[in-house]
């Protein structure tokens, strides 16, 4: 007989006869029945087994949690006294008639209705997936890719896999290095992404490509980041921005729809990065409730409020948030402890009827009619320090009052970003990457100005999580060498970093441009969770190991032998070469 699945037994015909395979739950014993419930992937049942198998009985009461078992049986309606409203399948049950353990279950090394540590759920995570939402998370997960892949399809794009060992092209994340045992002293890459690989492709007339593509960055881990996680690459010949922002809407809406059932509506408005900045703090603005920042600098010109006031004066600027209601004291301490420790300068203030509840100097804001009843949130300094600051607590905000936990989903693309920005030691890099393409008529803008260019690049934004990012490319090999000079790249270091590459852009390069999809994150955001590690199968902690399998450990003795010595060796020639 063949293995029905228990989550398909709503459409089995009662008393029919079905194999189901699964683990057991729990096993309720009554001396002359015994009930116990049985799960596979695609949900729970109830069975029993009655004093007439006497044998078949014995073995149930010996039954213990996690038991594998077969067992077959007809689909009995239960008596309607007996229904269980709470209970998946609670109208229905299997009487068995045969009963084989196929494997049984050692007690389990935590109590799966506890609250384990995640590192002691990840060490036994075959028994947290079977145990947590992390399974049904894996089902979407499944139906999303699924869903990607068969849209891209019907629009006529291709799957072309590309390296995941490569060359090392300095400009991007931090990349992990593998040695080559047949060459000492040389070493590939792990491809951070596909990008100059799937630029090739359209070089290659390949017109339309898409690959589910594994990426990987040594660097910081978070709730958001794994080192090696799944980008969902796109990449088109002959397009343009609107041609992108009309292919990955259309997804969207279909893969909302095939997962969760949910109607998300397009087109997504679109603003940009300047715009996103000054009225959300925050270069992927969450939009599921309104609350903008507001310019307030004239306000405290001429105030009484002086530190606010001196600020003005000496050309800085004042911005706020502002709230219809009033806040009580628990909504201004977490206003407080968001601000803590950040440097800004701040002051809130709630105004009611009953009067004002502020953390600043309250005669001075009594005084200023133009405060309107309801809660401000001010603060004073640079424009760039400012912005961000007010961003974060327009978020604790909205995380108090229970903005952000609506059941919405408020897509928007955020466009004309900064081709370049300064880097932390102070030289020029490109905001995106360097392969966007600059939003400039002429290549000596770029050189004159760089940070007054704007690239044309766009990324998509969810619920205030960047979900895809992308842009039109340069495929012009001389306006490509003159953004590597910018970059402050020698011509010696651009033709040994990037000179396939540039030899490739010159052999009839057509227009192109594409974007990339963090398929954990949307996967995340699908599935309601927390945090990436609940929708990867394996994925590592926040300092990188994995605790299933001990990873990552030291070498072996015979590849200690055989590598260490070459690593020996490069350090020294390091050493020699200055």
């Amino acid at each position: 007989m063949d293995r029905t699945y228990i989550g398909s037994l709503k459409n089995v015909s009662k008393d029919v006869n079905v194999r189901l395979d699964g683990w057991v739950q729990y096993v309720r014993d009554f001396g002359k029945v015994v009930f116990f419930v049985l799960k596979d992937r695609t949900g729970i049942v109830q069975c029993y087994v009655g004093a007439p198998h006497e044998e078949l009985l014995e073995l149930a009461k010996s039954l213990s949690p996690d038991d594998v078992v077969r067992v077959e049986g007809k689909i009995k309606p239960r008596p309607a006294d007996m229904v269980n409203k709470n209970m998946e399948n609670g109208d229905i049950e299997l009487e068995a008639e045969t009963l084989e353990l196929l494997n049984h279950c050692i007690p389990l090394p935590y109590d799966v209705n506890g609250d384990p540590n995640e590192v002691t759920k990840l060490k036994y995570r075959y028994v947290d997936i079977r145990h947590s939402d992390t399974l049904d998370n894996l089902r979407v997960r499944s139906v999303a890719s699924t869903t990607i892949r068969n849209y891209l399809t019907k629009n006529d794009f291709w799957e072309v896999e590309t390296p995941y060992l490569t060359k090392y092209t300095p400009g991007g994340a931090r990349n992990f290095v593998v040695p080559v045992r047949q060459q000492p002293g040389y070493f590939y890459a792990l491809a951070e992404s596909p990008q100059i690989f799937k630029q090739i492709l359209m070089i290659s007339s390949v017109d339309r490509y898409f690959q589910f593509a594994r990426c990987f960055r040594d660097e910081d881990l978070r709730a958001d980041r794994q080192p090696e996680f799944t980008q969902v690459d796109i990449e088109a010949s002959f397009i343009t921005e609107e041609d992108i922002y009309k292919l990955i809407e259309g997804m969207m809406v279909e893969l909302f729809k095939e997962t969760i059932g949910v109607e998300i509506k397009a087109p997504f408005p679109r603003m940009t990065y300047d715009e996103a900045m000054e009225k959300y703090g925050s270069d992927k603005p969450d939009l599921r409730f309104e609350m903008i920042i507001n310019d307030y600098t004239e306000n405290f010109r001429e105030s009484n409020f002086n530190a606010f006031k001196q600020v003005v004066q000496e050309g800085g600027v004042v911005r706020g948030l502002y709230w219809s209601d009033p806040l009580d004291r628990s909504a201004m301490k977490v206003l407080e402890q968001a601000a803590s420790g950040s440097g800004n300068r701040f002051v809130f203030v709630s105004k009611s009827l009953d009067g004002m509840l502020t953390n600043g100097p309250k005669a001075v804001f009594q005084n200023e009619d133009w405060l309107k009843e309801g809660t401000y949130v001010f603060s004073a300094g640079n424009e760039d320090k400012v912005l961000p600051f007010l961003g974060e607590l327009r978020l604790a905000l909205g995380e108090h009052l229970g903005l952000l936990h609506n059941n919405e989903y408020e897509f928007v693309w955020v466009t004309s970003r900064p081709m370049f920005e300064i880097a932390d030691d102070g030289s020029l890099q490109a905001a995106h990457h360097p392969f966007t393409m600059p939003d400039v008529t002429d290549i000596n803008e770029i050189k004159s100005n760089p940070l007054m260019v704007r690239a044309r690049a766009y990324d998509i934004v969810l619920n205030g999580v960047e979900v895809g990012g992308g842009s039109i490319r340069i495929h012009n090999a001389d306006l490509q060498r003159a953004v590597f000079r910018v970059l402050g790249l020698s011509d010696s270091e651009i033709e040994e970093r990037f000179g396939f590459f540039l030899d490739a852009l010159s052999c009839g390069a057509p227009p192109h441009g594409g974007i990339a999809l963090g398929f954990d994150r949307l996967s995340m955001i699908l599935c309601g969770a927390e945090s990436l590690r609940e929708v990867i199968a394996f994925p590592k902690t926040k300092s990188g190991t994995c605790p299933l399998t001990g990873a990552p450990a030291k070498l072996f003795t015979n590849q200690s032998k055989e590598l260490i010595p070459i690593f020996k060796q490069i350090i020294n020639d390091e050493r020699e070469g200055g």
